[in-house]
């Protein structure tokens, strides 16, 4: 009976020990899912809205304006959902970094909404575009200055 005894209590040690490190590890890469999918909302951002925007192509008259305006509001609507799950990302780690860009990306997913439901609709404000570039770049910027630079990650958006 004691041997038993014994085998139980070191399996219980051996699965203690071996959860400690998984739990660890998964917050060790916090950092890296967080910018994966900031990453690929701010491709999203820039290829199907910021950069057609820049070319005049959203421009009243332009060819396609109509077409590019859709896709552009479909992006912005994937990128506020992949800024949503970088954000409950960023709201359960323990990082001081991710912690700090928490409210930010609450207020940019809402913009990324916003802008998507009106590019959808076929309307563009300006203002509110520009506005949105600005926190983009603000929420790079203090990612980048804490260690954690964000790029561009190209994926395929579901429909474009």
């Amino acid at each position: 009976m004691p041997r038993t005894l014994s085998r139980q209590t070191l399996l219980l040690a051996s699965l203690l020990l071996a959860a400690g490190p998984l739990s660890t590890s998964y917050a060790l890469l916090d950092k890296t899912r967080f910018a994966a999918h900031l990453g690929v909302a701010y491709y999203a951002f820039h290829h199907w809205v910021l950069t057609p925007y820049r070319a005049g192509q959203f421009a009243s008259g332009a060819a396609g304006r109509t077409g590019r305006l859709v896709k552009g509001g479909l992006a912005l609507l994937f990128a506020a959902h992949e800024v949503n799950v970088a954000e409950k990302i960023a709201h359960s780690s323990k990082d001081p970094l991710l912690q700090r860009l928490d409210g930010a990306l609450v207020s940019l997913k809402s913009s990324f909404t916003d802008l998507g439901s009106q590019l959808r609709a076929g309307q563009l404000n300006p203002a509110a575009l520009q506005n949105l570039g600005g926190a983009v770049d603000r929420v790079g910027q203090t990612a980048a200055a804490g260690g954690q630079p964000i790029h561009d990650v190209a994926a395929p958006i579901p429909g474009l």
